[in-house]
């Protein structure tokens, strides 16, 4: 059965005129992580989600990624344009994580970001990258403490 093509999913909802939050279903998820360039795990699940949200912002969107790791987290990023692909920047990170990019196309959306460390050979890059759209949703619950 063929998914969704991810980037015009993406597109296609932030480009309307409502602020609901809508829930992505993912059917895989790969996270892996590095540390001073060497490989440290790979870690993979099945059915992982996220939540995707136009700001009042004009031309700002919110991401919520409640299945990482270690905790919680979302991010600010600008609205991409209609197309087959999308480079950007993650802005306003929680700490400790920065240097977050986004990418998304139409079979997968790949989060890569920094967990910073005050020693430099502590610091862990991660990425997230989903794969296959098996639902989307409106959820109107708040995740991660957000109040809407």
């Amino acid at each position: 059965m063929p998914t969704l093509p991810i980037s015009y999913t993406f597109t296609d909802f932030l480009h309307q005129s409502s602020h609901t939050p809508l829930c992505i279903t993912f059917a895989t998820l790969e996270i892996t992580n590095h540390q001073n360039g060497q490989f440290l795990n790979r870690v993979q699940w099945p059915q992982s989600r996220i939540i995707l949200q136009k700001m009042p912002q004009t031309g700002l969107a919110e991401m919520t990624v409640p299945d990482n790791l270690v905790f919680c987290f979302y991010f600010r990023f600008h609205i991409p344009n209609a197309g087959e692909f999308h480079h950007g920047e993650m802005l306003s990170l929680p700490r400790p994580l920065d240097h977050g990019k986004l990418y998304v196309d139409k079979e997968k959306l790949r989060l890569s970001f920094r967990i910073d460390a005050p020693d430099p050979s502590l610091r862990v890059e991660v990425t997230h990258v989903y794969q296959a759209i098996c639902k989307l949703e409106v959820f109107s619950a708040p995740l991660c403490g957000q109040t809407q």
